[in-house]
């Protein structure tokens, strides 16, 4: 039967970018090595997270975002996406299969009966099962997510003390045959990049990634800077429906706005955190020495912050950008100047006069 590997994230890993790559490469993958990357499903998608709903009875705004529905809606959507995956793979026979989305890291949310129902299906289509997982670290996880969330318009929170071996543990319980977890971390991968390092460490030896196209390959989500967050913040405060409808329009075409902003004002547009929020940021990660004792270690974390107790001044809920993020003021005063009419153009559109296709001539 197939082997499956079950490519899990984490989120902020690079995931998309190896999602399009697999994706815009499935023929050739399976014709030179025999190895399936499903994409002939109903909804076409090339990210497997849809399956997630069905599975495990698990959604989030991201999987209901792309499905435009919720609750039974998409998990009927999801049972039929997961069905016509399932047919794929019958169809095609494959030596080799890869299931890839982010969505399954967070699988220790999903009930005991769910996790049996999830297993019993997995195994349902392979023989022999492998779950990859890439790890990145705790501050630069937890800015990626800050920019992340407040894109989406959704509430930060601080990172769990033990983010990493909850998500671990829960997988290993699962009882697949093999599992392998790695640093996400330029220093670490092969090549310094996700595309080389998966089909190095996870693909037959046979087939070489220097032959995969990467042309027009979707990247995740560009991030906007720290100035542009604080835009957003004062803007869901002004409009909570923003936050509270994530199928308006406005949503994406605000943050496009504040990306075209950042280019046209140049300077730091990077998002970063302080050096007082990282090390904070580490301090509430209880689960680093676990992870050496793994063999695995973030080359940016100061092992002397590793088990080191909370400050007294260290946050204990996430407030603000500014309390977190270093502000450039007078980069922020430029980016308002240079975003402000487009955005408010877009909650109070001008009324454009139409003149009458025919005047009356007396």
């Amino acid at each position: 039967m197939t082997r499956l590997l079950l490519h899990i994230g984490h989120p902020k890993t690079g995931t998309t970018a190896l999602q399009s790559v697999l994706s815009a490469n499935a023929k050739k993958l399976l014709d030179e090595a025999s190895i399936l990357y499903p994409t002939r499903t109903t909804p076409s998608e090339y990210k497997h997270a849809f399956a997630i709903p069905w599975l495990l009875g698990l959604e989030n705004e991201a999987i209901r975002r792309r499905g435009r529905c919720k609750n039974e809606h998409l998990k009927k959507l999801s049972q039929r996406y997961w069905e016509s995956l399932v047919q794929e793979i019958r169809d095609t026979r494959p030596e080799h299969l890869i299931l890839s989305a982010e969505g399954f890291w967070i699988l220790r949310k999903a009930s005991e009966e769910k996790i049996g129902f999830f297993r019993e299906a997995i195994q349902s289509i392979a023989s022999e099962v492998s779950v990859a997982g890439y790890l990145k670290s705790p501050a630069s996880y937890f800015t990626s997510m800050i920019n992340q969330k407040l894109r989406n318009y959704r509430e930060v929170f601080l990172p769990r003390p033990n983010y990493y071996r909850s998500a671990i543990q829960a997988w290993e319980s699962v009882g697949f045959n093999h599992y392998s977890w790695r640093i996400f971390d330029r220093s670490q991968l092969s090549n310094g990049d996700i595309i080389d390092d998966f089909c190095t460490h996870h693909l037959p030896p046979t087939f070489q990634a220097e032959s995969l196209n990467r042309e027009g390959v979707e990247q995740a989500n560009s991030s906007v800077s720290n100035e542009a967050l604080i835009i957003l913040e004062e803007l869901v405060q002004e409009r909570p429906i923003l936050r509270e409808n994530i199928y308006d329009h406005r949503r994406s075409k605000v943050v496009d706005i504040l990306r075209d902003a950042d280019r046209s004002v140049g300077g730091q547009c990077r998002p970063s955190l302080t050096e007082q929020a990282k090390a904070s940021i580490i301090r509430r990660s209880h689960d680093l020495d676990w992870l050496r004792e793994r063999g695995l270690n973030f080359p940016d974390v100061d092992p002397v912050l590793i088990n080191t107790a909370p400050r007294e001044d260290d946050p204990e809920c996430f407030t603000c950008i500014a309390d977190y993020c270093p502000i450039n003021a007078e980069r922020l005063g430029a980016l308002r100047s240079v975003s402000a009419r487009r955005i408010d153009a877009l909650f109070n559109p001008k009324t454009r006069r139409l003149w009458p296709l025919f005047s009356n001539k007396k």
